[in-house]
């Protein structure tokens, strides 16, 4: 949950009153709404620095480019990117910075066996609307054999639909926000009041979604492609597909892609985290259980490590299948990466729900601990992490020295963390989870010297990339970097599915598929995307957007923390083959980051072709061994 060290001012990491003036009220709204989806059977068995003057530097609001002209053009961009519709002309499309395209060239990709490849294919009108525009990927198929049996690529396509964004993220100071100190505020992704982040697979997209497109004269439409090499998917070598758009049943254009795969496979999660997940909340929403394991198997796929409310043995029993990874299976309906794991991380008492340290609620840790063990489910520090999570953001707690005492003195195998920004060697607990811009590397290292594992939360510009809609589109792929070149042991997010704004401060429900303002406080902060990573594919309250879908939908920010953790992935593989090396291209990329971040830009790159660069880098390293 958000808290105090996410709304300190220029800086400032002291604790203070939390976002929401207190959590007891919050968490009472999800004690009851959690009873509630059990009881259905889920059966997936601060110091304001004065008014809100505006400063110079405050980047401008988001506006159109030149309008393109002449005739419909198609182009190809990697998922870098947002195209809003009305951006005007933009530099990807004469090839400019453009990872994977240029005109006149086939799209070249690269990818490894256990990959999910992405790239975006725009449609831009001219002087014309275009209208009913497909696009289709044909099957991959061996370079120069086109007759061969299809590869095995899976080919998931999603339609783009802009949010309603109000204003910019920001709180009582202007410039700053709780997803960037002051100075390091991004320039306004949106155009014209309009943003993109939802990801609609085209079989679901209504017609407020508009699949078919829908061009108007100089904008444009992007359709995002998932190229997943998983399952039996390729092998090494070169690949062979086309792209085909239409407009009205009229081809306009037919594009080649070329798909080198390397040898070596991904590795499946390379670096941990840890995202909090409501299923009463998806419950609630979408009117269906189903949906609820389609989330926890959505941030799965997306090599995320789910967490969920667990207070008693009966939560164990409802959730086991999360738990023991049958929910990733076929036979419940999961394609996807990490087929049949199991949890690698478990939270009990999330948020400090369990209480104060008491004998009772000591027997429930107990209960707990051996229902889990009952499931084959057992703290191993850095493979599956099972802990008690005392308390949130509030370093002076009694809980968390008080927790420490109780499990020891009991003998419980399960450790105690909580989120606290102090120096983790001095906290009472086993598990300091810092606030991003608080994590310090050689306290860390002191801490865990000490035996202790340092967790790091949430993520502010520009000590770390920010989890905002209105942030660079790299952030999340940017903060996976960072954990992979600093050692950090998990990344933690607080919340994926914040669709009811009812913080203390907050406006309550929403639509969060029409407008990208998520987040409210006492405080004043108001945020774009804050606690939001899915989208409800249905929703039952009147009025707002439907796909008529028992499932939830991912977003653009997803995507990119995948792409962030894929590519932590081939730099544990190429430190294998040179770690000299490796690491040279990490240090090229990542600079001054985390505690040691200067003020302003951030120090790694806000464009998606070093990133992609990096990548390629990577890859040759790995593929010549």
């Amino acid at each position: 949950m958000p808290g105090s060290e996410s709304h300190a001012k220029c800086g400032s990491m002291q604790q203070a009153t939390p976002r929401n003036a207190g959590t007891a009220g919050r968490h009472a709204g999800w004690t009851r709404r959690l009873a509630a989806s059990v009881a259905v059977g889920i059966g997936i068995a601060g110091t304001a620095l004065g008014c809100c003057r505006r400063r110079a530097d405050i980047p401008p609001r988001g506006a159109p480019g030149p309008r393109p002209s002449g005739a419909a053009t198609v182009w190809v961009v990697d998922d870098a990117e947002r195209i809003e519709t009305k951006a005007g002309v933009l530099p990807a499309m004469s090839g400019q910075d453009n990872a994977i395209w240029s005109p006149g060239q086939p799209v070249r990709l690269f990818g490894l066996p256990g990959e999910t490849i992405a790239l975006q294919v725009v449609v831009t009108a001219g002087d014309a609307a275009l209208s009913r525009v497909e696009v289709r990927i044909k099957p991959f198929h061996s370079a120069g054999q086109a007759d061969s049996e299809p590869s095995g690529v899976r080919i998931e396509r999603f339609v783009e639909p802009e949010l309603q964004m109000r204003e910019r993220s920001g709180g009582k100071v202007a410039g700053e926000s709780l997803g960037w100190a002051l100075g390091a505020m991004p320039p306004d992704p949106s155009v014209d009041g309009l943003v993109v982040d939802p990801l609609i697979p085209i079989e679901r997209a209504q017609p407020w979604a508009d699949y078919p497109m829908s061009v108007p004269a100089g904008s444009h439409r992007a359709v995002w492609v998932d190229l997943s090499l998983r399952g039996q998917g390729p092998g090494a070598g070169a690949y062979a597909s086309e792209i085909a758009v239409s407009a009205a049943g009229t081809a306009l254009a037919s594009i080649p892609v070329e798909l080198q795969v390397g040898s070596r496979p991904l590795p499946y999660a390379a670096v941990h985290t840890m995202v909090y997940l409501d299923p009463a909340e998806i419950h609630g929403r979408t009117g269906s259980a189903e949906a609820v394991e389609r989330g926890f198997q959505l941030l799965h796929g997306h090599q995320l490590g789910p967490v969920f409310p667990i207070r008693s043995r009966d939560d164990v029993s409802a959730y086991r299948d999360v738990l023991t990874g049958r929910s990733y299976t076929a036979e419940r309906g999961y394609d996807g990466a990490g087929e049949g794991r199991a949890a690698d991380v478990v939270a009990i008492g999330t948020y400090g729900d369990l209480g104060k340290p008491t004998q009772e609620n000591v027997a429930r840790l107990r209960d707990i601990v051996a229902a889990l063990g009952e499931l084959g489910i057992r703290d191993d520090p850095g493979k599956t992490d099972v802990f008690l999570y005392a308390a949130d953001e509030s370093c002076g707690d009694p809980a968390g020295a008080g927790w420490s005492q109780a499990v020891k003195a009991a003998g419980l195998p399960v450790r105690v963390g909580w989120t606290c920004s102090e120096d983790p060697s001095r906290q009472p607990v086993d598990i300091p989870i810092v606030f991003a811009p608080s994590y310090d590397d050689d306290e860390a290292r002191q801490a865990r010297a000490a035996g202790k594992s340092v967790w790091i939360y949430n993520g502010q510009l520009p000590s770390t990339g920010s989890f905002l809609t209105d942030s660079w589109t790299v952030s999340l792929r940017a903060n996976a970097w960072i954990q992979a070149a600093h050692g950090i042991d998990r990344w933690f997010y607080w919340e994926s599915t914040f669709w009811n704004d009812d913080n203390r401060g907050g406006k309550g429900p929403y639509d969060p598929l029409l407008t990208a303002e998520t987040f409210h406080n006492q405080q004043g902060d108001h945020c774009n995307g804050d606690g939001v990573l899915m989208y409800p594919g249905r929703q039952v309250q009147a009025g707002y957007r439907n796909a008529g879908w028992a499932g939830v939908f991912p977003s653009i920010r997803m995507k990119q923390w995948r792409r962030g953790i894929q590519d932590a992935g081939y730099l544990m593989l190429a430190r294998a083959v040179d770690r000299p090396k490796a690491d040279a291209v990490a240090d090229g990329l990542v600079g001054a980051v985390l505690s040691k971040a200067p003020g302003g830009a951030p120090a790694w790159p806000t464009g998606g072709r070093p990133w992609a660069d990096a990548r390629r880098r990577l890859f040759e390293i790995i593929d010549a061994r």
